[in-house]
């Protein structure tokens, strides 16, 4: 949810009637995987976000404009099946399930869910016909007496093990787990060429872009096609003095000063940054773990630095940099949620 959050929020603060479709299965390939979610206004004029390429939108769109007027959740499934000419086929041959309901406006809920955000805390978020609820840690948000023990306590199993987006089957129907969860972030120190382009790139991608600079002259809002949603124009120790970096960031450092570099490096490698980048050529970045050996950092804490930086592509350019750099960063990621979990 994190990813249309920002663009939702004028239409909840309107009032705004809509729907949300979300993928509650998915066979491989499959155009969206499960958890991915598309909004859609009262008469369908409008949408954000996406449950496919482009194949079943307007299917579904039409779909949620029923689910708005009566309020009752729906069901479909798109791709091969009984092989009839009417039906949605994927030219990647996969098959999702799609789940659409009218989103309800309750303030308690609402009002959870915006401070879930706004922190970039962890949540669940529960939705059944006709009733909604907010799991955050041990602190149930609506009607708890609502709902059976079995779904309260599959609830609480999946935040406990941050569990993918699912939906169940319970006493109470059909019920949508929501894991509600930080967008991840991407604080880049240096503000020159690759930055620029870097920060446009992984904005797309919907990563929180922190950029921080102690060389006011770089650090200027105007440089930026895509302004990042933070300029810091600080030493990182400075910047980054209480930020707790966790498995949901990533640090790249792009100075090529090790005077700047080397001290967000040394908070990034104490931490659970889930990515850590340097730019430089393998002989400078030799000599940058050279240094931090002498520091005391041992050799499992700098095998986590990726440097050089970026997927070897044959970049030559600021923006290739930067496309390789963004690359490695979706590896990475997509990695670790093969392994853990998805959120949305």
């Amino acid at each position: 949810m994190h990813e249309i959050w920002s663009q939702l929020e004028p239409w909840i603060e309107s009032g705004q009637p809509f729907a949300l479709a979300t993928v509650v299965s998915a066979r491989n390939p499959s155009p969206r995987g499960i958890g991915s979610v598309l909004a859609i206004s009262e008469h369908g004029d409008h949408f954000i976000g996406s449950v496919s390429a482009g194949c079943i939108e307007t299917e579904v769109i039409n779909m949620a404009v029923d689910c708005v007027k009566d309020g009752k959740t729906r069901w479909a499934e798109y791709g091969p099946s009984q092989g009839f000419p009417w039906e949605v086929a994927f030219s990647c041959g996969g098959k999702i399930g799609v789940r659409v309901e009218r989103f309800d406006y309750e303030p308690n809920i609402i009002e959870g869910l915006t401070r879930l955000h706004d922190s970039h805390g962890t949540g669940l978020w529960l939705s059944a016909e006709g009733k909604q609820g907010l799991l955050v840690d041990e602190s149930f948000i609506g009607e708890s007496s609502e709902w059976s023990v079995e779904t309260l306590d599959a609830a609480k199993r999946m935040l406990s093990e941050r569990g993918h987006t699912r939906e169940i089957d319970t006493p109470d129907g059909k019920v949508l787990l929501r894991l509600i969860s930080q967008p991840y972030r991407l604080f880049v120190i240096g503000a020159g060429h690759i930055s620029l382009h870097l920060v446009q790139f992984a904005k797309a991608l919907n990563y929180q872009t922190i950029v921080i600079d102690p060389r006011e002259s770089f650090a200027q809002e105007y440089r930026f096609e895509v302004a990042p949603d933070s300029l810091i124009p600080e030493w990182p120790e400075t910047a980054l003095k209480g930020v707790r970096l966790s498995a949901f960031d990533s640090v790249v450092l792009l100075t090529h000063d090790p005077k700047i570099d080397d001290q967000a490096l040394k908070i990034a490698l104490k931490s659970d940054a889930n990515y850590i980048g340097a730019l430089g050529s393998r002989k400078s970045h030799a000599a940058r773990l050279k240094r931090l050996l002498a520091e005391g950092f041992d050799e499992s804490q700098l095998e986590r630095i990726h440097g050089p930086v970026g997927l070897d592509i044959g970049s030559t350019t600021p923006a290739e940099i930067a496309i390789s750099i963004v690359a490695q960063l979706v590896e990475k990621k997509n990695s670790a949620l093969r392994g853990n979990a998805a959120v949305v």
